[in-house]
This record gives structure tokens, sequence and C-alpha cells, in this order.
């Protein structure tokens, strides 16, 4: 069984838990849905570009970032397995996007047109009810990370990462989780020597 294959029975069992749909219902919907595999290093939006998909990330990790004005790349969010990446959210008042997507390992990703998010009551009803389920779980978990992101000490920050989500910390370099948590390398490694 290829990675796609595998996809679509992750994304079927995604459904499962949020639709009524019966097993031939399931197979069919998910038929429709655009399953793409994404190699690690893709860029898949740059700073300034104009947002035109969504992703569900099935299976990889994926890292948003921006450049500062000094061209200093600090990330913002790290996205792993079964989560949803809604960039149009992150769109100025003109439309360009304020951040990067990159892929951090190979990834296999529902992978939705602008067009399709923007005009959901116009979207298949199954397919619109899990979009809305998978953004606004995005946004939640998003404000939740900020405000506890904004109260903590670089060594909470640590701490909660370690708690949290320990899985980021053998999947993804630690320069980049450095950045993530906005302390230097140096005092992610001592963190991690004294405090793991």
């Amino acid at each position: 069984m290829n990675n796609i294959e595998i996809g679509k029975l992750m994304i079927v069992e995604t459904l499962k838990k949020m639709t009524d749909l019966n097993d031939d219902d399931l197979s069919e919907l998910v038929t429709s849905i655009p399953i793409q595999k994404y190699k690690r290093g893709t860029v898949l939006l740059n700073q300034g570009d104009k947002p035109d998909m969504s992703y569900y990330l099935i299976m990889g990790c994926v890292r948003q970032y921006v450049c500062n004005e000094h061209g200093k790349e600090i990330t913002v969010d790290l996205y792993i397995d079964e989560q949803s990446i809604n960039m149009f959210s992150y769109a100025d008042e003109v439309g360009d996007s304020m951040y990067s997507l990159a892929c951090l390992e190979d990834c296999i990703m529902v992978s939705c047109p602008e067009i399709m998010t923007r005009d959901l009551e116009n979207t298949q009803p199954e397919f619109r009810d899990m979009l809305r389920i998978f953004f606004q779980n995005q946004f939640t978990v998003l404000q939740k990370n900020l405000a506890s992101f904004k109260a903590q000490t670089p060594e909470e920050r640590f701490r909660a990462l370690v708690k949290n989500r320990p899985e980021l910390l053998k999947r993804v370099p630690q320069n980049i989780l450095a950045s993530y948590l906005n302390i230097t390398p140096e005092t992610f490694s001592r963190y991690k020597k004294t405090l793991t």
C-alpha cells in the first residue's frame, strides 16, 4: 500500500468521527478529495504570494515561517499529522501571505483550492462540514498556543513543548525549534541537556 492509499484510509477514519456516513458513502467521498504527495523541502507558499490553497496534513511536517527585514527566518508554527493549515486567514489586508510554508518531511496532504474553502456553501455538504471542523480546530489551537506563549518565560515555553508536543523534538531540527520558541539555539541546547 502506497502513502496516498494510507492517506485515504486515514481520511476515512477521520471522517467516521465527524460524520454519520456509511462506509460506501465515505469511500465515494474520499475518491473526490484531492490528496497529494509533497517532497521534503517543497515550498507550498512564499511570503508575499497570494495564497490559493489550504491544506489538511494527513502525514508529515510543515513549517510556517516569516522572514524579517534582516532576512532572518522566524518559525511561527509547526504542523504535523492530522492538522489543518488554512492559509487564507494569514493573508494581509491586500491578500498577500504574511508567511511562507515549507515541508520539513515528505508530506501527504489534502489540497483545498481557495475557491473551495471560500465558497463552502456550494461545496459538497460532507466535505464542507469536514473543512469547517478542520479549520475551527486550527483556530482554537492557534489561539490557545498564542495565549500561553505570550504568558510564559523561555524555559516554560521549552517545558511546554516537551510536555505538549514531544514528537517535534524528534522530527524538527533544533535551530527551527529554537526559532519557534523564540530562543537562541544555544539556549535550546542548554534546556535540552538540563530539562529533558
